[in-house]
């Protein structure tokens, strides 16, 4: 049978349409079984579950584990579950203490092979880089270094760590997840005197993401 112009027509545009039918069928069922993204944990270090256990030299991770519990919940991005305890036991095992500091952030990959450091970046001496810092929340939260005490000793002696996911609105501040207490807030409202800005309040960013 000879098929019209039209009638050819027809037939391609059915043809298309039933390709495309099938491309966003396949797509429908690739999307249904992926698995699905980690989301962060909120955890905090004076959690009665592990508030009193000691990860090293003598420090609790109720009184000195901001850091710990910070690197505990950037590795539940990539899917870990382990609870501060757990993770300060590998990253004892994998070297990245010196006394009770965690020092070698670069070794935390042997422990968790499915994150990655990117490095550490300090400023003590001036004010913080908030464009670098923007850039670096592009590619997911980031370990930030704040003053523990404003005012006071200035950091690393009276450093606490916390997590800034993102800048407010108005990018005149960070949205935080504080391990001091697993709540989601400003950190401004807690980590600053009332004269400082962001360059005051933030003095470095440990980097450190999923692969």
């Amino acid at each position: 049978m000879t098929l019209t112009p039209e009638q050819r027509q027809h037939l391609a545009n059915v043809q298309q349409a039933a390709w495309e039918i099938g491309q966003s069928v396949a797509a429908i069922l690739e999307a249904e079984q992926a698995p699905p993204t980690p989301t962060m944990a909120l955890l905090s270090q004076r959690d009665a579950r592990w508030r009193d256990v000691v990860y090293a030299n003598g420090r609790t991770i109720g009184t000195n584990g901001c850091y710990v519990v910070s690197v505990a919940m950037i590795a539940s991005l990539a899917g870990y579950t382990d609870e501060p305890p757990e993770v300060a036991r590998k990253l004892r095992e994998a070297g990245c203490f010196v006394g009770g500091d965690l020092r070698y952030l670069a070794r935390v990959p042997k422990a968790y092979p499915k994150l990655v450091c990117g490095g550490l970046v300090n400023w003590h001496g001036g004010d913080a880089d908030l464009v670098r810092l923007r850039a670096e929340l592009e590619h997911g939260p980031v370990i930030l270094e704040v003053d523990c005490h404003p005012g006071g000793t200035p950091p690393p002696t009276d450093a606490h760590f916390c997590i800034a996911e993102s800048f407010t609105a108005d990018g005149l501040d960070l949205n935080i997840a504080d391990p001091w207490d697993g709540t989601r807030l400003e950190l401004l409202a807690r980590y600053a005197l009332k004269s400082w800005d962001l360059g005051d309040a933030v003095w470095g960013m440990r980097l450190l993401r999923p692969a």
